[in-house]
Formats: structure tokens, C-alpha cells, sequence
């Protein structure tokens, strides 16, 4: 296997194709969503269906964050496997988080039939699999509990492509998509309606709660009056809100096409049982974005020396593993390397919420492998906060939990 230099996929198969204006005046809205990726993109869209006056404010380009660093492998199964999660929050509340990423998937198949443009969206099955004889009795428990849950799933013991010792496949539970195209056509679907603004190289630097409002003041210091303010910006939020979270750099190489596996027509998404996991998902042409072995991030993350030769290092054990863990009967040389940082909170579940002494601000942080379908959850949770009603689902996500 070959490895490239650095270079986001999405970034190289989707191009701008719409800009937005910059703010540069004093302005009012209902809600203003600080942020313009995926995230900011999904609030703003179920916000919007609400009737509200939606303003949305991105510091760079919408869409060309962590967007398109993601792998867009949306599944029902969280980071954290149902029987840990079991133990962390209880029986009842492990299979509402899980159902909840379910119904998620469902609701992005349906504003991409809204939207009516093709965002590469995909239903697939998903694949939660080991190649550890020890790990058999810990899958066989999981997949009793998933089972018991309601899910369609199997439970496998080999399989032509991936080589694994035990597995659960679970019917239609995933979807992968184009996130940077997914985010543009969302944005450019808003733009045509009378109460959403989109603005872009807009950056919020402070955020003020007054009396029945908030107040947000852009770099450029102009002023934004809404009644709420929702940040859905990821890491970059941690600058305006201290959250106990964790951060991580997360390694991705992407495959040549591969034609033999585009004559296969693979309709499924993975991840192994290791941890930090790797993921998998193909693309309709054939080709194999494999992510993974993830850093932690410390100080000597700021030396972008030191960075480049630890991604350096990361492609090619990906590669190594890569090879490894599929039955591939051609040649795989690897197109893309990009990395990105995420953040993950200790039970690796989003933070949606009302922020702490700052009333009418709310968070829609959604972290970790599964931040698309968490930014669907806390969108939906999100279009009643702002309007004082508090849905029963948010007690799941509270910053205090």
C-alpha cells in the first residue's frame, strides 16, 4: 500500500459552489446559530420549519470545518456499546438514546427527499465486529441486549470481506452520505425562504444574556439582537463554553477505487470493538474510507512539526490495518490522508442544553463518531427549548448529568 499527503476528500470531490455575504450592519433575529457546519446547518433546518426568524453566522466558509474532515458513517449504534452504556445510564435510557439515533436516520432520509438533491445518502446495514476469539461472549451479550431492544440484528461468526471473529450485523440501522455536499444543498434549500440568513467570515466573539435577550457581538463588532442563541460550532465553542470534555485527533486514509469492490456493491457501514475505533464505510466507486487511531491532544499537539510526523506515522499503521482487516483481492493504494479534531465527553454522549448562568443560550454539541445524528437529536430538542418548552428527551443530554 501507498499513502498520499494530506488532503480531505470532500474537499477534492466537492467544490464551492455558493458563498454567502458577511454581516455588516447591526441586525435582530429570533434565534441566531453560531457556527455554519453540519451541525449549524441541521439546527438551522428544523428551527427554520418552525416559522422562526433564523440568522446563521459561520466564522469561515459553511460547511468547511470538521465537516469535511467527517466520514458521514451515521449509524444507530453510539461510540459507547449498549452494555457499557447500560451500566452508565440504565436499561431504559441506553435503549432511548440508541432508538432515538434510529429515528435520526430517518429524519435526515426525509429532509434529503425535501431538499431534493443527490448528497450521496445511502440506507446501509451496520456492522459492529471483532477479531478477538475473547471478545465472543461480550458480542454475544450485546447482541442479546440489542435484540431485546427491538433491532433487526445478527449475529455473525465469519465473513468474506471483513475478517473478524464474531459480529453483529444490524438491518438498515445506517446511512452514510456526502457531508460537505449534504451541507451546501441544506444551506442553499434555507437561503430561498423569507425568515433564514446565512452568513459567512462572520465570527461571534462574545455573547451577551440581557433582560429577554441575548446579545452577540462578530469580530467586526457589529451586534446581533435575538431572543436566543443556540452554538452548534464543535470544538471551536469550547472557547465560549467550558464543558468537560476531551480532545482527540482522528486519523482517515481513503482507497483508490477499487473496481472489484465496486462490482460488489458493499451496502454496509463498521466499526471494530477497539478502542479508540476504527471505522469503515465505502463509496459507490468503489473506494475504502477507513478512520481511526485516534490521539489524545496535549500541548505538543500545537507543534505542527510534531503533528505532521505523528499523521505520518497514523496513515500508514491505517494503512497496515486497512490491509488487514479486509480480504482484498487487488491492489489498495491509499488517494486521501486528512485528519481532524473532535471532542468526546467521559460517556461520549452530546451536550444539548441550556448553558449554565447564561439564560436563552442554548448548546447543540454533538461529539464523537455519531455528531451528525446527535445534531438531528438536539436540533429536535432544541426548536421547543427556545420557545420555553422542555422536551422529556433533553434530561439525556444535560451539560450536569
Amino acid at each position: 500500500m501507498q499513502t498520499a499527503n494530506q488532503n480531505s476528500y470532500w474537499k477534492v470531490k466537492t467544490k464551492i459552489e455558493r458563498t454567502y455575504p458577511y454581516l455588516t450592519s447591526d441586525m435582530s433575529c429570533d434565534v441566531a446559530i453560531v457556527g455554519g457546519g453540519i451541525t449549524g446547518a441541521i439546527t438551522a433546518f428544523f428551527l427554520a420549519k418552525e416559522g422562526l426568524n433564523i440568522a446563521v453566522f459561520d466564522k469561515n466558509i459553511v460547511g468547511y470545518g470538521n465537516t469535511i474532515l467527517s466520514t458521514a458513517m451515521m449509524g444507530y449504534d453510539l461510540d459507547v456499546n449498549m452494555t457499557r452504556l447500560e451500566k452508565i445510564v440504565g436499561k431504559e435510557k441506553s435503549q432511548k438514546i440508541y432508538h432515538l439515533c434510529m429515528e435520526a436516520i430517518q429524519k435526515i432520509e426525509n429532509m434529503v427527499q425535501e431538499v431534493n438533491q443527490d448528497v450521496g445518502f445511502e440506507r446501509q446495514d451496520v456492522m459492529y465486529y471483532s477479531n478477538k476469539f475473547m471478545q465472543k461472549s461480550n458480542m454475544a451479550k450485546e447482541y442479546h441486549l440489542r435484540k431485546e431492544a427491538g433491532f433487526d440484528t445478527l449475529f455473525l461468526e465469519r465473513h468474506n470481506l471483513v475478517n473478524l471473529n464474531s459480529a453483529i450485523l444490524t438491518k438498515n440501522a445506517g446511512a452514510v452520505m456526502d457531508p460537505y455536499k449534504f451541507t451546501q444543498e441544506i444551506f442553499r434549500y434555507l437561503d430561498k425562504l423569507n425568515n433564514v440568513r446565512i452568513f459567512e467570515n462572520t465570527q461571534i466573539e462574545e455573547i451577551v444574556p440581557k433582560y429577554n435577550k441575548v446579545e452577540c457581538v462578530t469580530n467586526n463588532f457589529f451586534h446581533i439582537e435575538a431572543n436566543s442563541v443556540i452554538v452548534t460550532c464543535g470544538i471551536q465553542s469550547l472557547k465560549i463554553i467550558p464543558l468537560p470534555v476531551e480532545l482527540y485527533q482522528k486519523f482517515t486514509v481513503v482507497t483508490k477505487p477499487l473496481p472489484k469492490l465496486k462490482e460488489a456493491n458493499i451496502r454496509f457501514c463498521a466499526k471494530d470493538t477497539v478502542e479508540p475505533y476504527h471505522n469503515v464505510r465505502f463509496t459507490p466507486s468503489g473506494r475504502i474510507i477507513f478512520s481511526g487511531e485516534d490521539l489524545k491532544i496535549n500541548d505538543r499537539k500545537l507543534d505542527d512539526k510534531y503533528l505532521r510526523l505523528v499523521a505520518k506515522d497514523r496513515y500508514k499503521k491505517l494503512s497496515n490495518i486497512l490491509f488487514k482487516t479486509f480480504n482484498l483481492t487487488e491492489q489498495a493504494d491509499i488517494d486521501y490522508c486528512f485528519n481532524g479534531v473532535y471532542a468526546n465527553t467521559k460517556d461520549t454522549l452530546p451536550v444539548i442544553d441550556e448553558l449554565p448562568n447564561m439564560p436563552n443560550c442554548f448548546c447543540n454539541l454533538c461529539l464523537g463518531t455519531n455528531g451528525i445524528l446527535y445534531s438531528v437529536i438536539g436540533a429536535n430538542i432544541l426548536k421547543d427549548a427556545v420557545k420555553g418548552f422542555y422536551t422529556k428527551d433533553m434530561y439525556l443530554f444535560k451539560m450536569n448529568r
